[in-house]
């Protein structure tokens, strides 16, 4: 389908996948600046380079505008074109190690059927080009072969520029590698000065064409320095060493738990390189042992690469930083990296190509004995056998989806709900601002967020795209923090932000979404609908329609403020509740008598983060059940996506509609850090008379 129809759907149709599709055909088709973006984060825009949309490409495209209709194509060409080559790269890197050529085919298909890439076609699209590797390892190779020759020195340099304007963490890794290859060689002796300066062109021009573009032209001074994930999402042993699916996870996980599994740090390394590392231990240690002068020659240029490879491996396992993360402080830009465990793809491709070269040394040793003992072709059929177990392993971790995404960026592609929910956006084009979508979304901060419902998300695109109406929302890289509060504090319906020249806006509410009743739902209230089907609702939303809060017109039901250390069995610390995220912290409780059925209530408080560390903590609501007891968890949402923002805590508001017979209910917190404090105070329930 990839091959013959490349147009007409797309590889995902969710999450960053379909963000970076949507800012690609939104830039190539509504903005006419080269790096300023202007579909989403309305009014401010984003630089382009933090969209994820395929900058290289999209900037080609632009400067070639005849391009521009065939955008979805060009991207599925170029992933195909990576698909294709990236065995052709591992071929040629593995015959520059003098390895047989019919094993250097084999190996490199079976290396790249279990490369850890391959899942990313189907989500993470700019991350998806397997070949950025085996490329830059091959123009490397080259190069040491004609150090002073201009021409791969040029090849370098650009090579890595164009994968840091694909995605900045595929420059990162050959920039890393390229720049611990030169560190090494400047151990040889006999090297000038002007030749050590010459090959390190390489790795310091394209860091510094990178930064200073960002430095001339990106206006943002407050972007997040410490995003979150940095100690979240890493590589495991386990992420290497063991396949995350298949007939050998299923028998292995009756042994050993996955617990520690993280989908980032996946590069499962096969069967076969695991064997060989094996037997290349075994023979070091049995020469070891009978003090033989026998050895297997490894290339000069190996060794570089193999150092290279487990530096990046050991840094994504998060070493030396997860004993002494305040190391950090002293590499921050580092710490923008906060997926780790991709790191660990280049050992994969590495460590793949020693072990089809031990491989084939395995060959030429058995040849040898069948010389000796005349039985041929025995040593060709083992290592085929080996070859083929890896390609059969392989084949049965690869994951494609059974459907895909119809391309909804093409009008024909498009159903006539979806046309006719476009048309009447359009009509209201020349009229309003932005589009708003609830439930609203907010991606971006890496301090405070809020997660994008799927389908409010996937028709929010179609419908900004097709009108080249922007969007009030945010799902991209690293926004101003400034302008994320701005975002957030809109929802408190404050005076500034009525008076902020939003409005009117586009309201888009697919249907059958829950939205929440403090901030969302009386947002979708007070707006008019002016066109409404099986896709959701468009509704207009000006500022003389808000109508005034009806929590002003509520009775109190409960305050805490948390004076009764007794009460809270020690928990109480300088008059705030206290508590770790990682535990469950139940702050209220209300029993059936002071809740009346079929009412609405609020729950407010202040939450009072650890502002050095991620807000990844939860806010839950639940009842309790007075016949079976059960537990029902009715409300869910994270501490940092409640509007009330302020610079020394979170101000929550918590609207409900209590149950249809009398229980009782509990407000509690429970997240993912571990050993992080936070604290609260000011709990308040209100009944609201509307």
């Amino acid at each position: 389908m990839l091959l013959f129809h490349p147009n007409e759907f797309l590889l995902t149709g969710d999450g960053d996948g379909l963000k970076s599709y949507y800012s690609f055909v939104y830039h190539l088709n509504v903005d006419s600046s080269l790096l300023h973006f202007g579909g989403m984060n309305y009014p401010h825009g984003e630089h382009y380079l933090y969209t994820d949309g395929f900058p290289a490409i999209a900037w080609l495209i632009q400067l070639l505008p005849f391009l521009k209709p065939h955008g979805i194509f060009i991207i599925h060409f170029t992933l195909i074109l990576s698909l294709l080559f990236t065995p052709f790269f591992i071929y040629l890197i593995l015959r520059k190690f003098h390895v047989h050529e019919w094993i250097s085919v084999l190996g490199a298909l079976s290396l790249f059927i279990l490369q850890p890439q391959f899942p990313r076609l189907f989500s993470h699209l700019s991350l998806a080009y397997s070949i950025f590797f085996p490329l830059s390892w091959y123009l490397i190779l080259r190069h040491k072969e004609q150090r002073t020759s201009t021409k791969w020195i040029a090849l370098l340099v650009f090579n890595q520029l164009f994968w840091y304007f694909m995605h900045p963490y595929l420059g990162f890794m050959v920039t890393i590698f390229y720049g611990i290859d030169w560190v090494i060689e400047q151990g040889k002796k006999g090297a000038f000065w002007k030749q050590r300066l010459i090959t390190f062109v390489p790795v310091l021009l394209p860091v510094l064409i990178v930064q200073l573009l960002l430095k001339l032209t990106d206006t943002i001074g407050d972007r997040p320095t410490t995003p979150y994930g940095f100690f979240e999402y890493q590589a495991h042993w386990k992420s290497i060493f063991l396949p995350d699916s298949g007939p050998i996870h299923d028998w292995i996980a009756h042994y050993v738990t996955f617990d520690e599994f993280r989908w980032e740090g996946y590069a499962y390394i096969g069967s076969l390189s695991i064997l060989m590392i094996s037997f290349g231990i075994g023979f070091l240690i049995w020469r070891l042992l009978k003090k033989s002068t026998k050895k297997i020659e490894f290339p000069a240029a190996f060794i570089p690469a193999l150092l290279a490879a487990f530096f990046l491996l050991i840094l994504s396992f998060g070493y030396p930083f997860n004993g002494n993360p305040h190391w950090l402080d002293h590499l921050t830009f580092l710490k923008q990296f906060r997926a780790l465990g991709r790191f660990s793809w280049v050992f994969y491709y590495v460590i793949g190509v020693l072990g089809i070269f031990l491989l084939n040394k395995l060959y030429e040793w058995l040849q040898g004995l069948e010389r000796q003992h005349r039985f041929q072709h025995k040593s060709l059929m083992m290592i085929l056998l080996v070859l083929c177990l890896q390609i059969s392993e392989g084949m049965t971790l690869l994951k494609v989806p059974v459907h895909f995404e119809k391309n909804i960026f093409d009008w024909k592609n498009l159903s006539s709900a979806e046309k006719q929910l476009i048309r009447s956006a359009d009509e209201m084009k020349s009229g309003v601002k932005a589009i708003l979508p609830l439930p609203w979304f907010h991606i971006g901060s890496e301090i405070y967020g809020k997660e994008a419902d799927p389908s409010t998300l996937r028709n929010t695109f179609l419908l900004s795209v097709h009108t080249g109406i922007p969007i009030y929302a945010v799902m991209l890289g690293r926004t101003s923090k400034q302008q994320t509060l701005d975002y957030f504090h809109f929802f408190l319906r404050s005076e500034q932000a009525l008076k902020s020249g939003l409005f009117p806006l586009l309201i888009y509410h697919p249907a059958s979404v829950d939205l929440y009743g403090e901030d969302e739902q009386k947002l979708l209230s007070d707006a008019v609908q002016i066109h409404a089907n099986t896709m959701g609702e468009l509704l207009i939303l000006k500022k003389d329609q808000i109508r005034k809060d009806a929590s002003l017109h509520a009775s109190t039901i409960l305050e805490e403020n948390f004076t009764d250390e007794v009460k809270w069995n020690g928990q109480v610390v300088h008059g705030r509740y206290r508590g770790k995220i990682e535990n469950y912290n139940t702050i209220l409780s209300l029993d059936s008598s002071k809740i009346t059925p079929n009412e609405w209530y609020e729950i407010s408080f202040d939450y009072y983060p650890d502002w050095t560390k991620p807000l990844s903590n939860v806010c839950y609501i639940e009842f309790v059940d007075p016949k079976t007891k059960g537990v029902n968890w009715f409300y869910t949402r994270s501490v940092g996506a409640f509007p009330g923002i302020y610079s020394n805590k979170i101000h929550a508001n918590i609207r409900f509609k209590s149950q249809a017979f009398p229980c009782e209910y509990h407000c509690f917190f429970i997240g993912k850090s571990t050993n992080v404090f936070f604290e609260v105070d000011h709990v308040n329930v209100l009944k609201i008379n509307p």
